[in-house]
């Protein structure tokens, strides 16, 4: 059976539209503001320095942290027993850009970073502010 290219291209939004609002809202958890006591304080990173630690501040399209943004493309979330986990391509930079793959994993009330497969950050808290 063969579908008319109306009828197809209606089929195909009508099944985006059903299938996107129940993935939108499955990164809602990891939004926010995350880091350490020390970051989510915004506590001197030396004790006679100028520069203070950021928290890293996660939204739909972005993630930021102190002076470096990234512009993220999600991966699908997997639920697991104890919370979820995805992969994201971030493109971060300040004066030139740079790709990564970052994991979330998110257990209970603690987000760990995994940037590139090598760079642990975390567990990190939900900032209050």
């Amino acid at each position: 059976m063969r579908l008319s290219t109306r009828k197809f291209k209606l089929a195909s939004i009508a099944l985006v539209l059903f299938i996107a609002p129940a993935h939108a809202n499955d990164k809602e958890p990891l939004y926010g503001k995350w880091g350490t006591e020390a970051q989510c304080a915004g506590e001197l990173i030396t004790p006679k320095g100028t520069k203070r630690a950021s928290p890293f501040d996660i939204q739909s399209q972005w993630l930021r942290n102190g002076e470096v943004w990234c512009r993220m493309n999600w991966g699908v979330v997997d639920k697991t027993e104890d919370g979820l986990f995805t992969v994201a391509q971030g493109q971060c930079g300040e004066d030139s850009v740079r790709g990564y793959n970052i994991n979330f994993r998110l257990v209970g009330d603690e987000l760990t970073l995994v940037w590139n497969l090598w760079h642990k950050v975390g567990p990190l808290m939900r900032c209050d502010t």
